[in-house]
């Protein structure tokens, strides 16, 4: 046995209009996303500018493993890439083949 119930588009209207009438007294415009996360963004945009050995040289600076950029820690150096670790994620960084590579 089946029964279903059916709505006439008056009653849809009639609660759609009670809902518009109602005013809210939260200011919803000062809300900020609640998954944006800085640090992960600024690590996400790094730019390697060189790999030398165990030292990788990000932002006018030489780090090396175990060096934390931005609340991320350097886990590994490798040739082309690094892998930072950050909240309990592995994030790779890979050195662009053609950056030009500029070393102090």
């Amino acid at each position: 046995m089946f029964f279903t119930t059916v709505l006439v588009g008056s009653d849809f209207e009639d609660y759609f209009d009670s809902l518009k009438k109602k005013e809210s007294k939260f200011d919803f415009s000062n809300l900020q996303n609640p998954f944006f996360n800085p640090n992960l963004n600024e690590i996400q945009n790094l730019k390697i500018q060189a790999i030398f050995l165990n030292k990788v040289k990000i932002n006018n600076t030489w780090y090396k493993e175990e060096d934390k950029i931005n609340e991320a820690k350097i886990k590994k150096i490798k040739s082309d890439r690094i892998i930072l670790e950050y909240d309990g994620f592995n994030i790779v960084a890979k050195l662009r083949i053609n950056d030009k590579i500029y070393i102090d």
